[in-house]
């Protein structure tokens, strides 16, 4: 045997016919009120027959952002922290209807902090994902380390393979 053959020889691929992504994670922002995101990841998640898990983390910013759409249709003895969430939950439905349309499982959760890479990154464990989708903004230099990049910390952390997406 040549090197390379004894390598080949050794390593067990699943057979081609095998689903290797069974379940996506896609963290939505909801600062946006359509993120592009949702769309590329629905049509990942329909050409590779996978579930897709939506996840909200609602920080300050998000939180802001929601505040600004939302019409004061909620019941006010709920606590502002339910109320973001029963709203992020009803915008997370929109796009889970939209990739039921499309014949794909999907479900969303929200949740409220601001330790978003770590919620992310915790639902993609409990969830035991196969694939973590998230959205790049592109920002380099003193933009980015004055506001960080949460899909560098998932990338670093992730316990699957990650897609950045570019926006």
């Amino acid at each position: 045997f040549h090197t390379l053959d004894w390598l080949f020889a050794s390593v067990k691929l699943p057979p081609m016919s095998a689903k290797v992504i069974h379940k996506i994670l896609v963290p939505v922002e909801l600062v946006e009120e359509a993120p592009p995101e949702v769309d590329y990841a629905i049509d990942v998640a329909a050409q590779l027959g996978a579930e897709l898990i939506l996840v909200a983390v609602i920080d300050t910013a998000a939180a802001a952002s929601m505040i600004r759409r939302m019409q004061m249709k909620h019941d006010r003895s709920e606590g502002f922290n339910e109320m973001l969430v029963k709203e992020a939950k009803a915008v997370l439905q929109q796009f889970v209807d939209q990739a039921v349309e499309k014949g794909i499982k999907a479900w969303g959760h929200a949740t409220v902090s601001e330790e978003i890479e770590a919620q992310i990154l915790k639902e993609a464990i409990m969830q035991k994902v196969d694939l973590i989708l998230v959205r790049s903004h592109g920002r380099s230099g003193l933009s980015r380390a004055l506001l960080g990049s949460t899909a560098g910390e998932i990338l670093k952390a992730a316990p699957c393979p990650v897609l950045v997406a570019r926006a």
